[in-house]
């Protein structure tokens, strides 16, 4: 599978004049991810950090084009001019798209394997159950132990995705529970394979910005 570079990363991330915001959810998704997935490659699970690295840096990077504005809470922003006009041309030029699909669409002709993952976790936002790749589930994972910069309890970010998205998830008839149900489920499955607890994560992740 052909990925992008952590530079080539970066280069997309100035290309589309990636919101602050974003940017720094995105390092911190992209840390715990790259430390978790050695810690578990140490213990022959089946995670390929090659491909969780450059996955876990772009994972939202198209974020911009769900929000209405960049300054909502709980973001409190006060976004670049480069930022909010690429903003408006993003929501303009994919309305009504998800953040993951619209990766998909930027990244498919360059690295088209690598770009799929991108519809995986979209799959995954809707159905707990879908059937997907190791990398999809713990990016998916490790994204909701990451609350804005900082890691959380699996339950403190269920609380809040559940309150800021509750009108979604019912409107999509999402099972909720069953969300839930699963992603508890996958943390308990990775964490037994580890030598500290899911709720000491935080301490193992020393977090640059």
């Amino acid at each position: 599978m052909k990925t992008p570079t952590i530079e080539e990363c970066h280069e997309l991330f100035h290309q589309y004049h990636v919101p602050g915001t974003v940017r720094s959810h995105c390092i911190t998704v992209f840390q715990v991810a790259s430390f978790l997935s050695q810690e578990l490659k140490k213990k022959n699970y089946p995670l390929n950090p090659d491909i969780i690295k450059p996955f876990a840096y772009l994972h939202d990077f198209m974020k911009a084009v769900v929000l209405e504005r960049l300054t909502d809470p709980p973001y409190n922003y006060n976004p670049t001019e480069e930022e909010i006009k690429m903003h408006q041309h993003l929501r303009k030029q994919y309305p009504q798209m998800s953040e993951t699909k619209v990766a998909y669409l930027i990244l498919k002709d360059q690295y088209p394997e690598f770009a799929k993952l991108f519809l995986e976790l979209d799959e995954l936002t809707q159905n707990p159950h879908a059937q997907v790749s190791q990398e999809a589930k713990f990016i998916h994972y490790v994204d909701w132990r990451v609350l804005g910069n900082k890691v959380v309890p699996m339950q403190e970010r269920l609380d809040y995705i559940h309150k800021r998205y509750g009108h979604w998830i019912q409107k999509r008839n999402i099972d909720w529970e069953a969300t839930k149900k699963e992603q508890f489920d996958y943390e308990a499955n990775i964490f037994k394979h580890l030598p500290f607890k899911a709720d000491e994560l935080a301490q193992h992740i020393n977090i640059k910005l």
